[in-house]
């Protein structure tokens, strides 16, 4: 559940719609550990970072799992022997 719906279209605008996975549990977390508002503004940002430097690497994989889509005559011969292509 998100606190503030009216957030929702402003981090996606800014690019931070990361936020909105850990805004609810950070929310509690502050509430509970009543916490200032720039150290839960520092929480929330920390998990946007962790979560973009996560990022590269997940992107990596996923176009690891794509199939290499070959047309061999498009390809210089050293190329395509190199890629195994047809």
């Amino acid at each position: 559940m998100n606190p503030l719906p009216e957030l929702t279209p402003m981090l996606k605008q800014l690019r931070l719609s990361g936020i909105l996975d850990s805004l609810d549990a950070r929310n509690r977390e502050a509430i509970d550990a009543k916490l200032a508002y720039p150290e839960f503004l520092a929480l929330l940002i920390q998990d946007e970072v962790a979560r973009r430097e996560q990022i590269p690497g997940t992107r990596r994989l996923i176009s690891l799992n794509r199939p290499l889509v070959c047309a061999g005559e498009s390809f210089v011969s050293s190329v395509s022997s190199y890629l195994d292509c047809p």
